[in-house]
């Protein structure tokens, strides 16, 4: 790619062509997923519970709008697209998860995932 040596790494040669690596483009698709529900109100077949819906007191996570994670005791379980999901949208800065349009979403979060190359 790009005539790189063998040896070299790749990491910013991705970042110079503006490639994501395809970890990233998981997370993107994924935080896209959770996009469309939370914005959209979309009806799904996971739910989504924030934490300040779990407490009726201030909590960090529910001040971040961030959403509930469940007990997961096995790794199958925490892998789970619908779980690990919520571990990449909370891990989001709140300035990307409160844009207003779906391409200004995807944009900023690839530039976010860009930026941590």
């Amino acid at each position: 790619m790009n005539d790189t040596p063998l040896r070299d790494p790749i990491t910013p040669y991705y970042a110079n062509s503006g490639l994501l690596k395809f970890r990233d483009i998981v997370k993107l698709y994924t935080c896209l997923i959770f996009y469309e529900h939370l914005s959209e109100n979309k009806p799904s077949n996971f739910p989504v519970p924030l934490v300040s819906e779990q407490h009726n007191y201030f909590t960090r996570g529910a001040s971040a709008q961030q959403l509930l994670i469940p007990f997961s005791r096995i790794n199958i379980r925490k892998f789970c697209p619908t779980v690990i999901g919520k571990y990449y949208w909370n891990a989001l800065p709140v300035c990307i998860r409160d844009l207003t349009t779906k391409t200004a979403f995807t944009k900023e979060l690839r530039k976010y995932y860009l930026a941590q190359y």
